[in-house]
């Protein structure tokens, strides 16, 4: 998928870059990159010598469609343009790239390009799974995650997600509809929220309606079939998570309890650290690392069944030697409750600044004693 201008090595190449989404020109004139350098320098804007548009349709002339918005810029030897919103899959573009106005060259040094991406074939998605994964489930829970099998669309999530009580009713307020749905960034994991003010006691909402969820009801997640993947295709069957409440957990996180299983020198055994109680399972992910002499170690976890247990399995095998757990201080349990606090924490009654705690991390340590001979 290239176009070239002129025979020579110095000759301009135009392509797609399927990889990285972006349209590349590889220029061999020095003084063109300098020049467009100087520009950007200036934060004087290139975007005229590279630009992209949507193919015209037949009565459509390139004129009529506007450029797609993103950014020109000079990367190494190469002139690179990257949009702001990734180029889609079965849509047909044009880029054009025209040094004219920059470099002293005629107009047969302009290029165009026509590329596509493949279009894709929308896989019907299915939900993996719904966090926390326990069927009992605090009374004060801040926040579950629906895992889906393939990208999703935004929009669907306050018309096709709902907490219903024993009767199959919808429990009035108890979800927390934020201004924008929280996916994370591949717009598999859904977050989402009860509403905090009822959660906190002594603030309004919890004052005027009471908690969210009543211990010893029993309540259900639904998820409905409308809710629909990035290229189209809508769920393949709606998915419940049934689960009953038992009492409100408002203490912090105590890392001093966690109980560490430390693996076996020369194997690639899992470290295991089991919790006594649930912890938030997203954060689980990113929130706990393994250091050895100041540097982290490479490898994967798994949370378990219940979000009570971690496991860490290394990329190379164990060496003999202490290690440390760092565990960053804002890892939560479902209930919002982190290291340093919990998070309904009574009402101040002394005035004055709150205490903070500074620290921003706390480290277990564990040894891989070496092999006996």
């Amino acid at each position: 998928m290239n176009c070239r201008a002129g025979s020579d090595a110095s000759a301009a190449i135009l392509h797609f870059d399927a990889v990285n989404g972006a349209v590349v020109v590889r220029h061999g004139d020095p003084a063109l990159l300098g020049r467009l350098r100087e520009a950007m320098a200036s934060c004087v804007d290139i975007g005229h010598v590279l630009c992209a548009s949507v193919a015209p349709d037949d009565g459509v002339t390139a004129m009529d469609l506007p450029r797609i918005a993103g950014t020109c810029a000079v990367l190494g030897s190469d002139i690179v343009f990257t949009p702001w919103f990734p180029f889609e899959p079965g849509m047909r573009y044009r880029a054009v790239f025209d040094p004219r106005g920059v470099d002293e060259v005629g107009i047969d040094a302009t290029l165009t390009l026509a590329f596509s991406l493949p279009a894709v074939t929308a896989r019907a998605p299915v939900v993996l799974d719904i966090f926390p994964s326990a069927a009992t489930l605090p009374e004060n829970l801040l926040r579950l995650y629906v895992l889906f099998s393939e990208p999703m669309q935004r929009g669907c999530a306050e018309r096709q997600i709902a907490m219903l009580t024993a009767d199959g009713q919808p429990a009035v307020d108890v979800l927390y509809r934020a201004p924008v749905e929280l996916w994370d960034s591949s717009m598999r994991c859904l977050t989402i929220l009860l509403d905090p003010g009822r959660l906190k006691r002594g603030v309004g909402p919890h004052r005027a309606l009471g908690p969210p969820l009543a211990e010893g009801a029993a309540y259900t997640l639904s998820v409905g079939a409308g809710m629909t993947g990035a290229f189209g295709a809508t769920l393949r069957d709606g998915a419940l998570k049934r689960f009953h409440t038992g009492g409100a957990v408002r203490e912090p996180v105590n890392v001093g309890a966690w109980t560490i299983a430390p693996p076996r020198a020369g194997t690639r055994e899992a470290l295991v650290l089991t919790f006594p109680r649930p912890l938030d399972w997203a954060m689980l992910h990113h929130a706990v690392d393994v250091m050895l002499d100041g540097a982290r170690l490479h490898g994967t976890c798994e949370v378990g069944v219940g979000e009570t247990t971690w496991r860490f399995t290394p990329a190379s095998n164990w060496a003999p030697g202490r290690y440390g757990i760092e565990v960053a201080a804002d890892l939560e349990d479902s209930c919002g409750n982190d290291l340093r606090a919990a998070f309904d924490r009574p009402l101040r009654t002394v005035p004055g600044p709150a205490p903070r705690v500074h620290h921003d991390r706390e480290t277990l340590c564990f040894e891989v004693a070496a092999p006996s001979a």
